[in-house]
């Protein structure tokens, strides 16, 4: 057992400890942490399957888009549409509620299935990898009012997950 491993596994006696407060104790990055958490909370997979994740997403409905900065975690709940390449940038395209942007998708070396609690709460999300490990953006499964995962986005995060 490593070092860091060992550490990880000792801050996660704590049953309230996250995996963003765990990587911000150690020092280290979210991937850093999540590489230790076992299979059943952590997948990571080819960046190149993005194109297929998220022709996947779009079919899902409302889920909840996190970008961590420094300074700001900024959440959106928002559907995710099918995109078009063009100027070296993957343009995710909708109406009103649709994520929308411009992504440089070429550097998404990782794509990490993820399933950890926060608050007590299990969650469902996709992390989006840099090739240094960075969050580029995260998705999680909806919730509704209750914080009750969407059960049929839960069982499609899972079978996505499999099949990849």
């Amino acid at each position: 057992m490593s070092n860091l491993e060992q550490k990880v596994t000792e801050l996660f006696s704590d049953k309230k400890m996250t995996v963003y407060e765990a990587a911000k104790q150690l020092g280290v990055k979210e991937i850093d942490v999540l590489k230790f958490r076992g299979d059943d909370e952590f997948k990571l997979v080819d960046g190149n399957n993005f194109d297929t994740i998220i022709e996947e997403l779009a079919t899902w409905g409302e889920m909840t888009f996190i970008k961590n900065t420094p300074e700001f975690i900024i959440e959106m709940k928002l559907k995710v549409a099918t995109g078009k390449r063009a100027q070296g940038f993957y343009n995710f395209h909708g109406d009103f509620g649709y994520l929308s942007g411009h992504l440089r998708d070429d550097l998404i070396a990782n794509i990490g299935f993820v399933s950890t609690k926060f608050m007590g709460f299990l969650g469902h999300s996709l992390h989006f990898y840099d090739k240094d490990g960075n969050i580029i953006f995260k998705l999680f499964v909806g919730r509704d009012e209750r914080m009750k995962l969407d059960e049929e986005q839960a069982k499609k995060f899972l079978a996505l997950k499999e099949r990849l």
